[in-house]
């Protein structure tokens, strides 16, 4: 058998007993690839399958691979991505790709036909507030109960967030989370993620080599509560509140710097979300942020009806997107 590099990835090659239909162009993380797939000989079946990077840190991609198998194995919610078997193996959900070079881990998940909120918020622009509080609700209730669960996911980005159908306008949104490589237990830091919706806490752990038993006395729960602060001050404002053009300089924002009144860019919205957000959310001591169960019994007075409004318009292809 010849094996191709990741790189070469493309529609028409195998992994493991599925035939590559569609190389997912923003499914390419630092840590691994993401293609839609159908098993060989089955071509109304279609999976997401995400591999992980081979080469260099392979070891630390593999383990993260593994790592995120093993806790989409325990939840087990309509709002957290589901696992699909790839294997006939001791774990059926997770197979060794012998095509690729480096024979990389792979598992299988639903495949979610919606995209991304984050296309959906290029499409739109800013949404209205019943819509942007319904998203927030239903993505706080399945953090809600992964917290339940013992862990934090670490993550929460509209990246991270995919739409279950394809959106019409009259359709029920049903927005998935997804990408829990960076997931942890609630006993225990961790300090990958997006630096843009990284809580301050974590943020410090990264720069300050603290002993374990310090870094443990933060919730990592609350992390997440800072996330979804962030994410709806993006959905309601149309930008974080905390900008830069590197990571440095968005690190020291989000240190050093304090967010803007939501109302000084949307008047519309009510002075008692504006203050919740900044002050319940965004606290830079978690221990003064609101938990998940209250921010989802704040939010839902805000939710409107949970279906799509408006379809997004089509961007024009840029020559350098592919």
């Amino acid at each position: 058998m010849q094996q191709y590099s990741l790189a070469e990835i493309k529609a028409g090659k195998t992994i493991g007993d599925f035939k590559i239909v569609e190389v997912y162009p923003e499914g390419r993380g630092g840590m691994s690839r993401v293609v839609r797939a159908k098993p060989i000989g089955n071509s109304d079946q279609q999976e997401a399958l995400k591999i992980s990077r081979t080469g260099g840190n392979q070891d630390y991609f593999f383990a993260a691979i593994q790592k995120e198998v093993e806790i989409l194995q325990k939840l087990d919610h309509r709002g957290v991505v589901r696992l699909r078997r790839v294997s006939k193996g001791k774990n059926p959900f997770k197979e060794r790709a012998v095509q690729i070079v480096g024979t990389p881990w792979f598992f299988g998940m639903e495949c979610l036909q919606g995209g991304s909120l984050e296309a959906y918020l290029r499409g739109l622009g800013p949404l209205s507030l019943g819509e942007a509080a319904a998203i927030c609700h239903q993505v706080g209730k399945s953090l809600e109960y992964i917290h339940g669960r013992g862990f934090a996911h670490n993550d929460v980005k509209p990246d991270n967030i995919l739409f279950r159908r394809e959106l019409r306008v009259g359709d029920r949104l049903e927005p998935v989370l997804i990408d829990f490589g960076v997931a942890a237990k609630l006993v225990k830091a961790q300090l990958d993620g997006s630096v843009v919706y990284m809580a301050p806490e974590r943020l410090q752990e990264s720069r300050d080599p603290s002993a374990p038993e310090v870094v443990a006395n933060v919730d990592p729960s609350k992390a997440d509560v800072w996330s979804m602060g962030i994410l709806l001050y993006r959905l309601l404002v149309g930008r974080e509140p905390f900008q830069g053009i590197t990571d440095r300089s968005v690190t020291s924002a989000i240190l050093r710097g304090m967010p803007q009144s939501m109302k000084k860019r949307r008047q519309d919205l009510p002075r008692e979300l504006d203050e919740f957000v900044i002050e319940g959310c965004l606290s830079k001591d978690p221990g003064l942020r609101v938990d998940m169960r209250d921010y989802n019994a704040v939010i839902d007075r805000y939710s409107g009806d949970w279906r799509v409004k408006r379809a997004p318009k089509k961007r024009r292809k840029l020559p350098w997107r592919r």
